[in-house]
């Protein structure tokens, strides 16, 4: 079966010939070390987020920001699947809140350097796909996401390290995650593409015998 999942799938927009290769022939990019601080922030946020579920309750650092409440156990994996297309698309979200009238929605965790001027593609696309997931899996949206930003503000005279949280509203298009995976489909299913001269691994792996 075809498994595909928002990480891919951006991939495939990037381009569409490592996308081909990476899902067909197992040949990847290579990878870039990445930093664990990362990671661990992540682990703490989770964490914190768990210890405020359980008094069924919204964390105090997103208090006055959003009106939800986080949802009574954790949605963690969900995914689509199309037996014709021997195809599926899954995703794990980062946490699931329920707004007022019953709606669900994503929300995603996100440590970054600096306030963003505007949402990520990359980021954009993951949004669209678990809006996706979440109707395709029984759970009413209004078609919107959030991601909350994590940027490092300061050390006080007391070492305590502050954190300017941010949170931003995004509209989502599940319809366009939904064409961009079938989109996908037909590219795994067809000859390798031609090849991407604005992409640099393209460029280097051109010189092996691919067919």
């Amino acid at each position: 079966m075809i498994k595909l999942s928002a990480s891919s799938l951006n991939l495939f927009l990037e381009c569409p010939r490592c996308f081909w290769l990476y899902v067909n022939r197992g040949i990847e990019r290579p990878r870039i070390p990445v930093a664990t601080i990362t990671t661990g922030l992540d682990r703490v946020i989770k964490n914190y987020f768990n210890f405020y579920r359980t008094k069924n309750i919204l964390p105090p650092l997103l208090e006055g920001k959003l009106r939800a409440v986080l949802v009574s156990f954790p949605i963690k994996w969900l995914e689509y699947v199309d037996i014709k297309e021997d195809a599926k698309l899954g995703g794990y979200l980062d946490e699931c809140i329920k707004l007022e009238d019953k709606y669900y929605a994503a929300l995603d965790h996100k440590t970054r350097g600096v306030v963003p001027e505007e949402i990520h593609h990359s980021y954009q696309l993951q949004m669209d796909v678990y809006t996706f997931l979440l109707e395709q899996n029984g759970f009413l949206t209004k078609r919107v996401a959030y991601i909350v930003y994590y940027i490092p503000n300061k050390i006080d005279e007391n070492n305590n390290f502050h954190f300017d949280i941010i949170l931003k509203e995004i509209k989502t298009d599940p319809l366009s995650a939904k064409k961009v995976f079938y989109d996908a489909i037909k590219i795994i299913k067809g000859p390798l593409p031609t090849l991407n001269e604005s992409c640099d691994f393209c460029n280097w792996i051109k010189t092996k015998d691919i067919r």
